[in-house]
Order: structure tokens, then C-alpha cells, then sequence
């Protein structure tokens, strides 16, 4: 009983236990101590019972559970056992401790005696109660170690993986697999170049992307774990992957047997989100080896066409195309491709990519290893390089310079009597020079138009449908002073908009068109450029060489019928 009575003199130690609390309820406090203070198991079991003491007992044993729990050990400590051999989950919904599913939130406790408890729930007092319950059973319960709640989470997304029979496993995923077969087969019929699942606050949402933009195509989300089984069967499909499924890693695969007629590959990357969520975003990779060479059909004005010419005639130097992500940069160097192979049947091509998109016939396509970190990627690519570098070719496709290792192997390959194409991220075609500095390439490699030889930019813009667009009229509802501007620009021009949709088209949209701009450098524009005269150097190409920049060719488009204004001002720049 004394030591009983050692913990109501702690207790009244502890803050708040006599301060403000009212007279009524000291007095009763005070007449509980002197009941509690005689011998007695009834008043013993009421003393702990009671709801001030009881907090700050469990308060005294949280304390010494987290001085245990830090405190250094000892060899004879004894010590949690490892993950792996962590045993049955007791607090599993079918365990021998029957917990409540909002108690699963907080807590795991394994027959081993591990003991897992959310980080933000370490002083809640169902925790410290389960714990207490596991030890009155006669288990041996550890100190809890604090984790995230998304491994709380994971923990019994295991334990309920597990339990599942064999034979009804193995039938769900084949039915996940045919799911995700159909919702490949529903993207590629409607022209999607992306499909994105997001799991996230216990729901799952899917969108198509469709001419660059995202809609949702399911009506009500679907439970979050109908979108993790889809992740997974996805994952399991994937010819192209790191050896497990891991649901908080970022991770990439690729598909490429079994798929829906016309489409090539699927390009799969995983994404942790929040907590406990998912994305998946699968890029569909059509079969385009009947696309042939034609770059008129992509959007291309003749002029155009008849510089690309050009560059490719080029046996020595490099090109570069620019644009940000989903701007057609992959589908202009592929056509590039087909044009050489037709034009140059005895040349030696090889193409470095991560990974190979299309399958382009008559070209030797090296894949870039499935790296885990960009680290690991980076010098993987530099490697591919390295090795397409050693291969005796004539000309070199470089899906893309990233690095400063990649950049250098690029020119260093152009330097020595190659032919390299390329693509990097800028936002014109004026910017890429400078772009090049900034990754670490040394000037003085940058000033030679015989080895940089062509510099490109583009986007991709919706068309409007022919069948239903609307002529714009004098005192347009066109948003703000665009009508203003338009006139000013194409003062003699017929204007359209996309209408409000028909059977022809989606949403007044059918298709997308390039929309570029095309450098061919001298040696002062490239002197410009080293030296930080940016401006300087635009103004020298417009001015001097004459080019035409990609908003000369979007107000083209716009008076010929094809795109929106409003798509042109979104994607291009301000109309002035």
C-alpha cells in the first residue's frame, strides 16, 4: 500500500492536479486520497480508476517507456526482434487481441513482441491500454517503436494480403489485370497519350489526357484499395521493373507484350503521395511504324520542312530540339529518324534513349538501364552514350541532355565527325544555347555554327473543329482586350474559336498541330549567346537573319482557321 500511496504523492506533484480546479472537486480529490490511503483491494482497483491519477500514471509510464526505449543498451539487453521475423499480427481484425479499427490506425503489436505505434499517437491512451492488455495476456511486448502512420497502414495492408487464399488471389489478379488491360484499351480508342490514377484520403480518381488536356473519366471514385490492386496488377505486368513492388517507393516500368492492338509499350511510373496514397501514370507508346517520314502531317509549314531538310543533310554538328514535357519533341526526332534511314540507307545510326519509345526500323536503339536514383541514371546514360560513341556510327539520336556528362559526351561526339540529335529543356528556341551554359558546357564549344548547326522549339496546340467552330464577330465576348490585339495583329483575318462540341469532335477540339521555330546560327548570334546577349542576339535573328519565331507561325495558324486565340495566348505567349 505504501507504494501506492508513493504514487498519489507523485501524482500530486504533477501540474494542474490543485491549481485552478474548483473547491468541489479538490475536496472530492482529497477525500479519494484518504479512502485510497487504507488497505483495500476494491479501493486500490478505484484509485487507478480514477480519471486525474489515471492520466498522470499513464504520463509516468509513457516517460520511462521513452527513457527505456532511448536509453543506450546493454549486450544482455534484450532487443526487439528484426522486421522480417516479426511473427503474427495479435492486433490483426481476426488476431487474438480484438481490436477496433480505428485502434489499427494507431497500433500494431506482433507475437514476437514488437510493438509498432503511430508517431502521432504515442500518448493516446488506447494505445497505452492495448499495450497494457497484450502484457496481462502474457506476451512479452517490447518498447513501442515510433513510426509514420502510412507503415502503420502498410503493416496491415500485409497482414489482410496474406490472409487472402491462394486460389481467390490468384483469380483477382487476373481480373486486375484485365481491368487494366480495358482501361488501355478505352485510352487508346480515344486518342489519350496518358492515363493518371491517383489513390489518395481513401478514394481513387483516373484521368485521361487527351489532346494535353486532363479529364476525369469515372463518374464516382473508386475505393482506395480497388486503386492499389490496379497499381499492382499494373506493376505485375511490367516486362521492364525493379524485382518487388514497393508501395512507398517511386519506382518505373515498362509494359510492352500483351498490350491493346496499336499501342507499342506502356511507360509506367509509380509515385508515393501523402501518407498512405498512390499515383500511376501510364504514357501509351503507339505503334507508328506506318507514320513513315512526313512532317507536314505533324503541323509543319513547308519553309520548315525545307530546313529540317537541311539540318539532316548535315554530316557533322549537332541539333537540338526544345520544349517543355508533351510538347512532341520525342515524335519530331523520331520522324528526324525515318528521314535519315529513307535518305541514308548505308548509314550506321544509333540511338541512346531512357527508354526507347518507338520502334524505329533501320536504326539501332541502346536502352538506358532501369536505374533506381537520378544518380544511377545519369550515369547510366552517360555510359549508353559512351558506348554508342564507341559503336562506329555515322549518325547519333541523344533522347534527351540532362547532365553535364551527357551534355560534353554530345558535343564531345559532334567534335569528332558525327551527326548528334538532341532534345533539352527550354522554353525557345533562343534559350537553348544558354541552356547548354548553364549545365556546364564550356563557351568556347558553343561558338562554332559548323558544329552547332540547328536550333529548334515547339509546342503543341489544339486544333478546333472544322464542323463546329464559331466565327468571331465584331464586339466578341473574346475574354479581355484579345479581340483588341487580334485586330491589330491580323486586321484583314477571318477569326474562328472552337464551338460547343458535336459528333465529330470532343468539346469543340479534334487533334493537335505543332507550333515551332527554327535557328539556323551564325557566328555572331552564337557569340551573342556565349557572352549573355540574349535579348541582343534575339533581336539579331528577327532583324538581321529574318527568322520567324513560333508566335509568327501561331498567328498563322489562327488566320488560317486551325487553333483557338485563347489556346495561342495559354500556350505560346500574349498576342501583342
Amino acid at each position: 500500500m505504501e507504494n501506492h500511496c508513493d504514487h498519489i504523492r507523485f501524482c500530486q506533484r504533477q501540474p494542474g492536479w490543485q491549481e485552478g480546479r474548483p473547491a468541489q472537486i479538490r475536496r472530492k480529490q482529497q477525500q479519494n486520497i484518504r479512502q485510497h490511503r487504507k488497505p483495500g483491494r476494491y479501493r486500490i482497483f478505484k484509485l487507478f480508476h480514477h480519471p486525474i491519477l489515471r492520466h498522470a500514471i499513464n504520463r509516468a509510464i509513457h516517460k520511462m517507456a521513452a527513457e527505456t526505449e532511448n536509453k543506450p543498451g546493454t549486450p544482455g539487453d534484450p532487443q526487439p526482434p528484426a522486421t522480417q521475423e516479426r511473427g503474427e499480427l495479435l492486433t490483426a481484425q481476426d488476431g487474438l487481441l480484438r481490436t477496433p479499427p480505428a485502434l489499427r490506425e494507431k497500433i500494431a503489436i506482433f507475437k514476437s513482441g514488437l510493438c509498432l505505434v503511430a508517431r502521432t499517437h504515442a500518448e493516446d491512451h488506447d494505445v497505452i491500454s492495448a499495450i497494457a492488455l497484450a502484457r496481462r495476456l502474457g506476451h512479452h511486448i517490447y518498447p513501442p517503436q515510433y513510426v509514420d502512420l502510412g507503415a502503420i497502414r502498410a503493416v496491415y495492408a500485409e497482414a489482410a494480403e496474406a490472409a487472402k487464399p491462394k486460389e481467390a488471389a490468384g483469380a483477382s489478379d487476373t481480373e486486375m489485370k484485365k481491368e487494366v488491360l480495358d482501361i488501355l484499351r478505352q485510352a487508346s480508342e480515344a486518342g489519350t497519350s496518358d492515363v493518371h490514377l491517383v489513390v489518395e484520403r481513401g478514394q481513387t480518381m483516373v484521368w485521361f489526357r487527351r489532346d494535353g488536356e486532363r479529364t476525369p473519366i469515372i463518374a464516382h471514385p473508386w475505393p482506395a484499395s480497388h486503386g492499389h490492386q490496379i497499381c499492382r496488377a499494373a506493376y505485375a505486368m511490367a516486362d521492364v521493373a525493379d524485382a518487388s513492388y514497393e508501395q512507398f517507393a517511386y519506382q518505373a516500368a515498362r509494359i510492352s507484350t500483351g498490350l491493346p492492338e496499336g499501342i507499342q509499350a506502356i511507360r509506367l511510373q509509380f509515385n508515393p503521395v501523402g501518407t498512405d496514397g498512390r499515383q500511376l501514370v501510364m504514357r501509351l507508346l503507339y505503334n507508328k511504324q506506318s507514320a513513315g517520314d512526313n512532317f507536314e502531317d505533324l503541323g509543319f509549314f513547308p519553309e520548315q520542312i525545307e530546313e529540317l531538310a537541311l539540318l539532316r543533310s548535315f554530316a557533322v554538328g549537332i541539333v537540338c530540339i526544345s520544349g517543355p514535357t508533351g510538347s512532341g519533341k520525342s515524335t519530331t526526332l523520331e520522324r528526324m529518324m525515318r528521314a535519315l534511314v529513307k535518305e541514308n540507307p548505308g548509314d550506321h545510326i544509333l540511338t541512346v534513349e531512357d527508354p526507347p519509345e518507338y520502334v524505329i526500323p533501320g536504326v539501332v536503339q541502346l536502352p538506358v538501364s532501369n536505374a533506381h536514383t537520378d544518380e544511377q541514371r545519369a550515369v547510366a546514360y552517360a555510359e549508353a552514350i559512351a558506348a554508342a560513341m564507341r559503336s562506329d556510327p555515322d549518325r547519333m539520336m541523344i533522347g534527351e541532355v540532362r547532365t553535364k556528362a551527357s551534355a560534353d559526351l554530345a558535343y564531345r561526339s559532334a567534335l569528332t565527325g558525327h551527326a548528334v540529335y538532341t532534345t533539352v529543356h527550354a522554353n525557345d528556341a533562343i534559350s537553348i544555347i544558354p541552356r547548354f551554359l548553364d549545365i556546364g558546357i564550356e563557351p568556347y564549344l558553343l561558338r562554332d555554327p559548323g558544329i552547332v548547326r540547328g536550333l529548334t522549339a515547339q509546342r503543341l496546340i489544339r486544333k478546333i473543329c472544322p464542323a463546329c467552330r464559331k466565327k468571331v464577330a465584331a464586339g466578341s465576348d473574346l475574354p479581355g482586350d484579345l479581340a483588341a490585339r487580334l485586330k491589330k495583329r491580323l486586321p484583314d483575318a477571318e477569326i474562328y474559336t472552337a464551338g460547343p462540341g458535336c459528333d465529330k469532335c470532343r468539346e469543340g477540339f479534334k487533334g493537335r498541330t505543332v507550333c515551332a521555330e527554327i535557328i539556323m546560327p551564325d557566328d555572331k548570334i552564337l557569340e551573342l549567346l556565349t557572352t549573355g546577349r540574349k535579348m541582343d542576339a534575339l533581336r539579331y535573328w528577327l532583324d538581321e537573319l529574318h527568322g520567324k519565331d513560333m508566335m509568327h507561325y501561331a498567328l498563322k495558324l489562327i488566320a488560317a482557321g486551325l487553333v483557338d486565340p485563347v489556346e495561342i495566348d495559354r500556350k505560346i505567349g500574349r498576342i501583342e
